[in-house]
């Protein structure tokens, strides 16, 4: 059972959070403020309380067009009363052919590839893992610091993020990923601690696949330098090593297109895509040049209910909605007011700490520092999320210090502009010291032993 300070409100939530912790694995939560969700609304949640926040989430980035789009809700309705699903691995069904048509359609280079559908964005990243294995008959892949790739076997160890608690394979080689602002390494040369490594033993011709994620998510909303991307693209170019784009958290829209990796002018050898692929459903989707899709057989990678029609239709839909041009007329819009207020609250200079901005479209960061000290200070941007879930802000944070900005790309203006007002408010607040007994006790359950009261 929770013990509790003293201080904490009786409330619904509070309840539920007691019952959680008796019956629910502590690995299914990270939790930053106990908010127990009863309702989406468009771009708003609403908590069991009947309390109601400005999403600024997205639900992870799995709802872009917010909760209860109507156009969505309609395609689930009509497939509702036909069926959910039935095994994909043993029958076919038409939703998952419709909708992987569509995807391949917007496949950057408009190169022929096909979809190999999943139930999540991990799962499908340890299918790209087998395939690429399969394909290259290589057994070595690349990855970066500061990248999340999922919590399946592979993808977890893909990815690299703080902690982590299990040891990587030793076939998996982390290198650094420059971001768009990092300095110039020497000589212009983005890839010399991989070349280092080249030099030791590995060898390019062992390495089947590069896994990169154009903009890293959970690594701080920080896309990737392109002139890093252009030379690590020509590598793998030059030595038969696919180049494979996470764009789990990236896609449809979050970044300003389809794609993220659209920004740099690339074409992967495959995407990873999951979170909105299935419109607020369980969906993951790897799509790939069709040689590469087809190295396995069903034998070795279906599953029951993989692609299934419900999450199929419900992916149309959004598709079909993504594809109008009054849909990009608003969200061009929109994107723009967002930058606006991101980069006037960052522009502000009026607190003990110093915010660094980054990312693009409906998908930015606020890297918190300490003014004085310049490091990197979660405490603080731990303090202001907390604050903005008590004045009515659904916000957290990534990479430690990173404030994560994103909303449903359907958001109002008037909600997206109220956002960014309780957001500064939540930040005067924590300046001026605030702090609840609530806030200082999710700080250390997120951080267990912390020296922080």
């Amino acid at each position: 059972m929770i013990s509790f300070m003293v201080g904490f409100m009786e409330r619904k939530s509070i309840e539920v959070l007691k019952r959680d912790a008796g019956v629910i694995a502590s690995g299914q939560h990270i939790l930053y403020f106990p908010i127990v969700v009863d309702a989406v609304e468009g771009d708003t949640i609403v908590d069991i309380d009947g309390n109601r926040y400005i999403d600024f989430l997205s639900s992870a980035s799995s709802l872009n067009m917010g909760g209860m789009n109507p156009q969505i809700r309609q395609a689930v309705g009509r497939q509702m009363e036909k069926c959910t699903q039935y095994c994909t691995c043993y029958t076919l069904n038409r939703p998952m052919v419709d909708y992987a048509e569509r995807l391949t359609s917007i496949y950057p280079g408009e190169i022929s590839a096909k979809v190999f559908f999943t139930l999540s964005g991990s799962d499908v990243a340890d299918i790209a893992y087998c395939l690429a294995k399969a394909h290259t008959k290589r057994d070595h892949f690349i990855t970066f610091r500061g990248s999340f790739h999922g919590n399946t076997f592979a993808s977890s160890n893909l990815s690299d993020m703080e902690g982590e608690e299990l040891p990587p394979l030793s076939n998996i080689h982390r290198f650094h990923y420059f971001h768009e602002n990092d300095p110039v390494p020497p000589d212009g040369d983005y890839l010399f601690e991989m070349n280092e490594a080249f030099k030791k033993g590995l060898s390019p011709e062992e390495i089947a696949a590069v896994f990169i994620e154009p903009i890293q998510g959970d690594g701080g909303l920080r896309p990737a330098n392109k002139e890093f991307m252009r030379q690590l693209y020509g590598f793998c170019k030059e030595h038969g090593i696919l180049f494979i784009c996470d764009e789990v958290q990236q896609a449809f829209f979050r970044s300003g297109s389809w794609f993220s990796i659209d920004r740099y002018g690339l074409v992967p050898d495959g995407i990873i895509m999951g979170k909105s692929l299935g419109a607020g459903f369980p969906l993951g989707g790897f799509m790939a040049r069709s040689e590469i899709i087809d190295s396995l057989s069903a034998t070795v990678c279906a599953s029951t209910m993989a692609g299934y029609h419900l999450a199929c239709a419900a992916g149309i839909a959004q598709f079909d909605y993504m594809g109008q041009k009054s849909f990009r007329t608003m969200l061009d819009e929109k994107s723009r007011l967002f930058e606006s207020l991101a980069g006037n609250l960052a522009g502000k200079d009026k607190w003990k700490t110093k915010l660094i901005l980054s990312g693009t479209g409906f998908s930015y960061g606020l890297q918190v520092f300490d003014k004085t000290t310049n490091k990197p200070d979660r405490f603080t941007a731990f303090k202001i999320v907390f604050r903005c879930y008590e004045l009515g802000l659904l916000i957290i944070t990534v990479a430690g210090n990173t404030i994560r900005l994103q909303p449903p790309l359907s958001i109002s203006k008037e909600n997206l502009e109220k956002g960014f007002e309780l957001l500064e408010r939540a930040m005067d607040d924590i300046d001026k010291g605030y702090a609840s007994n609530e806030m200082l006790y999710f700080y250390r359950k997120r951080y267990p032993g912390t020296d922080k009261a």
